[in-house]
């Protein structure tokens, strides 16, 4: 029987009272994510985990991944402070979670120490980014042409990086006040150069822009391979988790709008329609994975193999490297040894003409002839015989397919769901009305209650309260759920919101509205968001205008019947109507500002600043 650390044990007994939570329950991850309440994290408990954090912290600042820093055994605990010395990890959220943790136990406790720990990790994340932006999986890097070391989206490395970055700069919740304003803009200095670097490493296919591969090269941006079955492409999976992070980035850029719509129409272009994947077991007993007819369903790969000149480029460059590695790896056969060279095994079984399909590769050290080997069939077909007489796999294998997700419906969500829900975001935002601050779940820091109201706080300044105890929670794409209930909107003094608009979904199966807005009531008819139909739901915008009477201070909104998912765009302009500028001296043209635009007149015609009559 396992004996596990009395400090994790022994102290489960003393904060029964603040959670019930059985921690070895849960995984690391859900620790360090909060899954055990917020006061938890200031027990004593916590603290001696935190102290473990501190034990098996690597020297150069950060974490390895996959261990379970709550519940280690003894034995464990002493390798992990053995390899302190060793490289510390991105990859699988190690690091990043750790710091969230010690931020958490940091808060609740203010023992500095915590900090000082937090703060070795960030200056691990700062030194380990490279020039170009970007972060590998280990550092320091191996330096010797691993995979290792290229910018690695794999696994949400980069966003789960970049994420952390934006929390401390946005100085709410775990965050407040962790580290002073210089190290806050650091931290969103480092985040805008890894925009800068996905943008750099967006495929491109032949003049159109793509999506993303697992990982790049941080020289010349190209695709790059990963493991031996995971070779240069276009990754669906890595590509979906990618643009979804992406469209959570507050006020992107003209260049980062195109790149998202580039990503999403090209993958949508390369859909695999009415197919899905299922588990089953086969008729040998084993556990397999099977392509099926699915109506309204589609798959991507996990690795679309690029085409043309492009793809030309980039296999090319891969099949040098493999050539100038020279590693070669030995099969046995009937009792005889085969070698080939990961070169030959590579080019032998590329076939330019199956571009934009899937492809496949098998790693497994009892098949080391298969290494960077392509295959294109999912299901099993039969081996061909090479030219040195040996069999050699045409198509996965059952455990191949049952223990790595090589074709899947990543994308689907993203396409049908997510993006629209985006664009009308964005769209939402450039309506020309006056500067709009957006309040959802991207710019969303923390909740609070006092004074008998529960209250949201974004970090654009803006907050929502209630008073009838209704606690914030998140809906479909970075929505916030609003239950039949009467919020406030405060507004910071100096800003005048000149125009409103709710954008998101009805969460029932009953027709939901825009009750009153403002002190103006309004019926079930007149602003609806319309309800689920088999867990369909259909998302909306509407929008009221205040042109006439800009609000100040508060902007009340109610909705009627159940719950609405939405985000609310709040528009305000410093301009109190028509404000003159010049008047000519002939009367007869004059220019002014109205709603935060410039305005010019001329007889009965009126003209913007760009000279488009309007």
């Amino acid at each position: 029987m396992k004996h596990y650390l009395l400090t994790v044990i022994a102290l489960l007994g003393l904060c029964t009272g603040v959670n019930a939570t059985d921690i070895t329950t849960l995984s690391w991850a859900d620790v360090c994510n909060g899954k055990m309440g917020a006061e938890w994290y200031g027990t004593d408990e916590a603290k001696a985990i935190a102290d473990i954090v501190l034990d098996v912290q690597k020297t150069t600042g950060g974490w390895m991944k996959n261990d379970q820093l709550h519940k280690l055994t003894p034995d464990q605990l002493a390798n992990l402070k053995a390899s302190r010395d060793e490289h510390s990890c991105l990859d699988n959220a190690a690091t990043t979670q750790e710091m969230r943790f010690l931020a958490k136990v940091w808060q609740a406790t203010k023992i500095e120490k915590y900090r000082t720990a937090f703060t070795k990790g960030l200056d691990m994340i700062f030194t380990s980014e490279k020039s170009c932006g970007g972060w590998s999986q280990y550092w320091p890097l191996s330096g010797n042409g691993s995979y290792q070391d290229y910018i690695t989206f794999n696994d949400d490395l980069v966003s789960n990086v970049m994420k952390l970055l934006r929390d401390i700069n946005n100085n709410k919740g775990d965050f407040t006040n962790i580290a002073d304003e210089t190290i806050r803009t650091k931290c969103m200095t480092s985040f805008n150069k890894a925009i800068d670097v996905i943008l750099k490493c967006q495929i491109d296919d032949n003049g159109v822009k793509a999506a993303w591969c697992a990982q790049h090269d941080p020289v010349d941006f190209l695709p790059a391979e990963g493991r031996p079955h995971e070779l240069p492409s276009v990754s669906g999976y890595e590509s979906a988790n990618l643009i979804s992070f992406l469209m959570t980035v507050e006020k992107p850029s003209t260049e980062l709008q195109e790149a998202i719509t580039a990503a999403v129409t090209w993958l949508d272009n390369h859909k695999i329609e009415g197919k899905a994947i299922e588990d089953f077991t086969n008729a040998k007993g084993e556990q397999d994975r099977r392509i099926i007819d699915k109506s309204g369903s589609a798959i991507w790969g996990r690795f679309i193999q690029i085409g043309g000149e492009s793809g030309k480029k980039i296999y090319d460059k891969f099949f040098k490297k493999l050539e100038e590695r020279g590693k070669k790896r030995t099969y046995n056969y009937n009792g005889v040894d085969y070698t080939y060279t990961e070169n030959e095994i590579a080019t032998s079984s590329y076939k330019a003409e199956n571009a934009y399909k899937p492809i496949f590769s098998i790693y497994k050290n009892e098949y080391p002839h298969l290494f960077y080997r392509f295959l294109y069939n999912y299901a099993d077909t039969d081996p061909v015989i090479d030219s040195k007489g040996v069999p050699v796999a045409t198509s996965l294998m059952a455990t191949n397919r049952a223990s790595y997700q090589y074709l899947g419906s990543w994308c689907q969500k993203l396409i049908s769901e997510e993006y629209p829900a985006w664009k009308k975001r964005i769209d939402a935002t450039q309506g020309g009305e006056g500067e709009a601050f957006e309040l959802s779940a991207v710019t969303y820091s923390e909740e609070s209650t006092g004074d008998g109201l529960n209250t949201y706080h974004f970090n654009n300044g803006f907050t929502v309260s209630n008073a009838k105890g209704k606690i914030y929670g998140a809906g479909k794409n970075n929505t916030i759920k609003y239950s039949a209930n009467a919020y406030d909107i405060n507004i910071p003094e100096g800003k005048k919101v000149v125009k409103v608009t709710f954008t998101g979904y009805d969460n029932y199966d009953v027709d939901a509205y825009i009750k009153n807005v403002n002190g103006v009531n309004y019926s079930s008819t007149d602003y609806v968001f319309p309800a689920k139909v088999d867990d369909t739901y259909t998302t909306v915008s509407h929008s009221i205008s205040f042109t006439e009477a800009p609000v100040e201070k508060k902007l009340s909104f109610s909705i009627g019947n159940k719950q609405c998912c939405l985000i609310i765009y709040v528009y305000c302009s410093s301009a109190t109507g028509i404000e003159q500028i010049t008047i000519t001296p002939n009367k007869t043209s004059r220019k002014y500002v109205k709603n935060g635009k410039i305005i010019i007149e001329k007889g009965n015609k009126k003209y913007a600043i760009n000279g488009r009559q309007i």
